[in-house]
């Protein structure tokens, strides 16, 4: 064999010829540093699943008035702005609805200790046992009165909006994403279990925006719903606003798509 042809053969229990070396050491580099900018370009693409968070480090207990129809909610004064109440959603750990730790506290002052989830004003409570919640022993104080006095339902008029079914947990922070086909059999599965159903909308600047869905006699719409579960439906229906919570009740025949 001519020693050129000996320079360029390769045998994989030998060395890489020189030749060869100097070919497809660069052609190595440019491949690796090629297919990093195109994961990079894909990367960049992908639209942001929002500014949300769970804390699961430390619990939070916090006071107020628990309502538990359609869904476990715990209404207090709004610590940033007193004059105005902020309602927290609350939740089981795992894909459960919070009100069999709810009920027997329904319409009572009470302090729930709880993991807190957060999304663009939204705040949600994870609690993980009947112990979570416990009665507020002190008697009905000032602010109890002020929160009584705005948590009463009020109708905001027919509503007509487009948007996806999704489970209010997950896409308040605890799944990223929290929406979507990719999340539909977990947003299924945590319907089923009782979460709050929510009806997610994008505004024209492409903000999102979350409604509580319910059935037409204002009870839980999340079992009902569970099959539509990342649905892009159209929803009618009675536009209501209890505590800083917006609810749609949904028309008997309301629901499109």
């Amino acid at each position: 064999m001519k020693d050129q042809e000996r320079d360029t053969f390769f045998v994989g229990y030998l060395d890489m010829p020189a030749a060869l070396r100097r070919f497809y050491t660069p052609l190595t580099i440019l491949l690796f540093g090629v297919s990093g900018l195109i994961g990079f370009g894909i990367a960049s693409m992908q639209s942001s699943t929002g500014a949300a968070s769970w804390q699961t480090e430390s619990s939070e207990t916090l006071s107020g008035l628990l309502m538990v129809d359609p869904y476990p909610v715990l209404h207090r004064l709004d610590p940033a702005n007193p004059d105005q109440v902020e309602s927290i959603l609350l939740v089981n750990q795992g894909k459960f609805s919070a009100e069999a730790y709810a009920r027997p506290y329904h319409n009572r002052m009470v302090s729930v200790t709880g993991f807190p989830i957060t999304r663009g004003g939204w705040t949600m409570l994870e609690v993980t046992a009947a112990d979570s919640i416990f009665e507020d022993q002190s008697g009905k104080s000032a602010a109890d009165v002020e929160i009584e006095k705005n948590v009463t339902a009020k109708s905001l008029g027919v509503v007509t909006l487009n948007g996806e079914i999704a489970d209010s947990k997950c896409f308040l922070g605890v799944m990223k994403p929290g929406e979507g086909s990719v999340h539909k059999a977990c947003a299924e599965v945590c319907l089923i279990g009782g979460i709050p159903s929510m009806l997610v909308v994008r505004d024209g600047d492409g903000r999102k925006y979350g409604y509580i869905l319910t059935l037409p006699d204002g009870s839980s719409a999340s079992t009902a719903l569970s099959g539509r579960a990342a649905d892009k439906v159209g929803v009618t229906g009675e536009l209501m606003q209890k505590g800083d919570l917006i609810y749609i009740k949904i028309s008997p025949d309301g629901l499109r798509g």
